[in-house]
C-alpha cells in the first residue's frame, strides 16, 4: 500500500539508529501503518497523523505499545505522547538538527534498561502500626472515644498533627532505604514526585542490561522487608526519564 508523503502529518513514536526502512506494520494510533523515515544513520518511528490531536485517556495506551514494540529489538529515544512534526521534511528536519545530540544520547543508553519502582502505603497496616508506636497516640484515641464531639475536636486536631508526623518519618526512612539500595547497581537515577497520597517513592533506574537480575533481587529483597507495610509496583519502559532531546 502506497503512503503519502505530501501534506500529510507523521505522528513520532521514538529515534533508533538504523539505515534500513523498517514497517512495523499496523500497529500505530487508530490502527495507522508504524514505519521509518531516516536521517543518515537514524531513524524516526512514525506512522500518518490522522488528526491534530490526541487523548492521553483513548490514545495514550497506544502510543506506548508501540514504543514497548520497538523497545524489543531497539535502542531508542522515546518521544512524549502527542508529538506531530506537519510533514516528512519536518522529521527530517528534526533529526537533523538534533543529529549528534541522539547519537550521544543512544550511545549512552545502549545496553541499558529503565526499571520504575513505585512504592506506597498499605494505609490499614501502617496506621495500625503507628497507632500502637506511641503512648500519646494510644491516649488520644481513648480520650476522643469518651468525649463529647466539642471536647475532642482539640484532641482530634492534635491526634491528626501526630499520625502525620509519624507517617511522614517512617515514609522518608522507608523510601530512602530502598532508593539508596538500589541506586547502587543503576548507571542513572531519578526521584519523581508521588502520583497519588498514599505513595512514598516514585523512583525510576537506568540499569545495564546485565545487572537486571541482580536489580531485581534487590528488589526482592526490599519488598521482604518492608512488604508488610508498603506495596511495590515494578516496571520496566521505555527510558523516558533518561531523555531529553530538543526540548521533547
Amino acid at each position: 500500500m502506497k503512503k503519502t508523503e505530501g501534506h500529510r502529518g507523521k505522528y513520532l513514536y521514538c529515534i533508533i539508529e538504523s539505515r534500513k526502512p523498517e514497517n512495523f506494520g499496523s500497529i500505530g494510533i487508530d490502527g495507522n501503518e508504524v514505519y521509518t523515515l531516516h536521517y543518515k544513520d537514524l531513524a524516526a518511528v512514525v506512522s500518518d497523523a490522522s488528526d491534530s490531536s490526541y487523548e492521553i485517556l483513548r490514545q495514550g495506551l497506544s502510543h506506548q505499545k508501540v514504543v514497548e514494540n520497538i523497545m524489543k529489538k531497539h535502542t531508542l529515544i522515546p518521544m512524549g505522547f502527542g508529538q506531530i512534526p506537519k510533514s516528512k521534511d519536518d522529521v527530517k528536519g528534526f533529526l537533523s538538527e538534533h543529529y549528534l545530540e541522539m547519537k550521544k544520547m543512544l550511545e549512552k543508553l545502549d545496553g541499558k534498561i529503565e526499571l520504575g519502582v513505585k512504592v506506597s502505603w498499605k494505609m490499614d497496616k501502617i496506621m495500625a502500626d503507628i497507632a500502637e508506636s506511641s503512648d500519646r497516640i494510644r491516649i488520644l484515641n481513648k480520650q476522643i472515644k469518651v468525649k463529647t464531639p466539642e471536647k475532642a475536636y482539640p484532641l482530634k486536631i492534635e491526634l491528626g498533627k501526630l499520625v502525620a508526623d509519624a507517617l511522614n518519618k517512617k515514609g522518608k526512612k522507608i523510601a530512602n532505604d530502598i532508593y539508596e539500595s538500589l541506586s547502587y547497581l543503576a548507571v542513572g537515577k531519578k526521584k519523581n514526585k508521588p502520583v497519588v497520597e498514599n505513595m512514598l517513592l516514585n523512583a525510576a533506574f537506568l540499569v545495564e542490561k546485565e545487572k537486571e537480575k541482580e536489580f531485581d533481587e534487590k528488589v526482592n529483597e526490599a519488598e521482604k522487608k518492608y512488604g508488610d507495610k508498603v506495596t511495590f509496583k515494578y516496571v520496566l519502559s521505555p527510558p523516558y526519564n533518561f531523555v531529553s532531546i530538543g526540548g521533547q
